[in-house]
């Protein structure tokens, strides 16, 4: 599918209701359910890796209520990429963790807002990039053009792109030199040389280091965010949860533990809707690839 196919397929669905759009997102999702989709395969192996004591019946309804809210995620994306600022605005609540928000708000120091792939993460940039400059790091996606397209549209929330090259690294120290904020997504898999073995629900997860890096620097504060999804197109109720101090530590084996930790007390929040089908364990410790397509027996 072209980026124009794709462009204008999410512009007709940004014109869909709230409500109606979530229900159509939830409906591609049974379908990957039911099709046996690889996005299947891979949250039900993700889930087996990082829930093995779990009942399987309680496993199952679990990776099929997720896959109907990534769904959710596919089609509202369309809708906050495109609707006025003060119509996503009027349906954020307030979630936990308001009191640190407000103060890492009020203070001078530069501050990583750390936001895994829970709920919708794209929203997690508005409320502060409505108080001050938000720059985010970004990968190019795969397909030819999308890239741009992509920072068109979160350039509509506020945030300004940092590529995770030297020229972005460089751009992000400064930034947080002069008091400005991060976003970073830090359950992404990085490359060999710029990641560490961290456990993650257990289980080994090749885990980015340059967050622990860029959090060591200025005396940086570091803040989770979850976008919550609220059921029947009400919204997104917004928490801020404290990040571990570990994470600034320099044992990287800490830092990289402690950041993986925090992003578990995120899924916490509301489990169903991490995105599980991503293979987030895809690489190996002996350096092999996980055969994500062959599901494991038990």
């Amino acid at each position: 599918m072209s980026v124009r196919v794709i462009s204008a397929v999410a512009q007709c669905v940004s014109w869909l209701p709230l409500r109606v759009n979530q229900m159509l997102g939830a409906l591609l999702g049974r379908l990957a359910w039911l099709l046996d989709t690889d996005a299947r395969k891979v949250t039900e192996i993700n889930l087996q890796l990082c829930f093995p004591d779990m009942p399987d019946q309680e496993r199952r309804i679990l990776a099929r209520q997720s896959l109907v809210e990534t769904g959710k995620q596919l089609t509202e994306s369309a809708w906050i990429f495109h609707r006025p600022i003060e119509q996503m605005l009027a349906r954020i609540q307030p979630g936990i963790g308001q009191d640190l928000h407000a103060e890492v708000r009020a203070s001078a120091k530069g501050l990583i807002m750390i936001s895994p792939h829970i709920g919708n993460w794209e929203l997690c940039t508005l409320p502060l990039s409505q108080a001050a400059p938000f720059t985010y790091f970004y990968r190019s996606p795969r397909k030819q053009g999308m890239g741009q397209r992509l920072v068109q549209w979160r350039t509509h929330l506020g945030g300004q792109p940092a590529t995770l090259d030297a020229a972005g690294i460089r751009k992000a120290m400064t930034l947080l030199k002069q008091g400005g904020t991060l976003g970073i997504l830090p359950d992404q898999e990085p490359d060999a040389d710029n990641g560490q073995f961290a456990p993650f629900f257990g289980e080994p997860a090749l885990t980015m280091t340059l967050l622990s890096k860029l959090a060591r620097k200025h005396d940086t504060q570091l803040l989770f965010c979850v976008a919550e999804r609220l059921p029947h197109g009400k919204g997104w109720k917004m928490h801020y949860l404290p990040a571990d101090p570990q994470i600034a530590s320099t044992n990287l084996a800490e830092a990289t533990a402690a950041l993986n930790r925090g992003v578990e007390q995120c899924i916490a929040l509301c489990p169903a809707q991490y995105l599980w089908d991503y293979k987030r364990f895809n690489t190996q410790v002996d350096g092999a690839r996980r055969q994500y397509r062959v599901r494991q027996p038990g």
